[in-house]
């Protein structure tokens, strides 16, 4: 029942289109001293063109490595005094996000939340659906896909030297339900960077909508008839302040796994929400993530939901593979959705995840 709206009829007109920009100039110089300090980093083909998504009014893309994205100092910042504090390693760095979806109470509905779950179901994946001919096994994540209509869903990744597997597991039943292998040998771009939406784009004044409407209605209307009000309410706080309505952009970064060497969608894919030939993966980090950064959690714990950490292994995985053309790009990654009313409801409910939800639980 976790994906019970997903058979929603939404106008889809985004497209994957293979860029003809000329890479910036500044961008050159840095990869060439990129590429000087580690010369087994693999480089871009000279002809070939960086895939970006189109959508947004400008996508700007580099070869650089995802290590080099995280820990980038600021650009040619000349006039500092004051030496820049050294970066800490790429594993102990967090993205921070500034909507930290649910609270504590709430997260705990999660049925991943809980202690060992998440470790049994990844063991059972890598048991039952991983065989030698799938390559080496390089780790496992619980992360969140962003599909084409936006919806997000909870899912079990597991790398390996040859493929990308993407499995949708019940975390009540304790069973895998579906699953999906992409191979490496099959990417032709990987992108990562914040998730975005086209500017024309209706679903960050809908978030503003719903955020400011659950807030007025739990933090001020509910509290307020739960308890008895202080003075400092009525001076601190308005019930319904405009800034609580403010549009809201997802404040999260992704990576987007292509293969579609780019050519546009189709438009069976673009107008059918069943297809599953949609030519790309996108993932986030799961939202458990988010709390775990704060509390005492084991740092090999939280990378298990961590989206940073399964993008450079990834990238060390495409790198070990002389067969592969794959091009690495750092660039916004647009979600082709414009008013996105079957997905606001999708993940605002998180449809996609399975918790407790009053006496039912799906």
């Amino acid at each position: 029942m976790s994906d019970l709206l997903e058979e929603d009829l939404e106008f889809r007109g985004g497209t994957l289109q293979l860029s003809t920009d000329a890479v910036m100039p500044e961008s050159s110089e840095t990869n060439r001293t990129v590429t000087a300090d580690t010369p087994g980093r693999r480089k871009a083909p000279a002809n070939a063109n960086p895939s970006v998504l189109s959508g947004a009014d400008s996508l700007t893309s580099s070869t650089c490595s995802f290590a080099d994205a995280r820990t980038e100092a600021p650009a040619n910042n000349t006039e500092a005094t004051a030496p820049a504090p050294a970066p800490a390693p790429a594993e102990y760095q967090v993205f921070p996000r500034y909507d930290v979806p649910f609270n504590k109470e709430n997260i705990k509905d999660f049925f991943t939340f809980r202690k060992g779950v998440v470790e049994a179901a990844i063991q059972e994946c890598i048991t039952v659906l991983l065989f030698p001919e799938d390559g080496e096994y390089l780790g496992s994540w619980l992360l969140t896909e962003i599909t084409l209509w936006d919806n997000e869903k909870e899912r079990i990744v597991l790398l390996t030297s040859r493929l990308v597997m993407t499995i949708k597991y019940d975390f009540i039943a304790m069973k895998q339900l579906d699953f999906k292998k992409t191979y490496l040998d099959d990417l032709d771009t990987i992108v990562l960077g914040e998730l975005v939406y086209p500017p024309s784009s209706l679903v960050p004044r809908l978030n503003g909508i719903a955020s400011g409407v659950t807030t007025v209605v739990k933090d001020c209307v509910i509290d307020r008839l739960c308890r008895r009000p202080s003075p400092e309410d009525h001076q601190s706080s308005k019930l319904f302040d405009p800034k609580y309505f403010e549009p809201r952009e997802r404040h999260l970064r992704g990576v987007r796994l292509m293969w579609n060497k780019g050519e546009p969608l189709p438009l069976k894919t673009v107008w059918n929400p069943f297809s599953q030939d949609v030519p790309f993966l996108t993932f986030a980090s799961h939202p458990i993530f988010w709390h775990k950064v704060s509390d005492g959690t084991p740092v090999e714990e939280k990378s298990t939901y961590d989206m940073e950490t399964f993008a450079e292994k990834l990238q060390r995985a495409i790198e070990a593979m002389s067969s592969s053309a794959c091009c690495i790009h750092h660039a916004p990654i647009v979600i082709q959705s414009y008013v996105g009313v079957t997905s606001l409801l999708h993940n605002k409910t998180s449809m996609g995840f399975f918790k407790v939800r009053g006496k039912f639980s799906f």
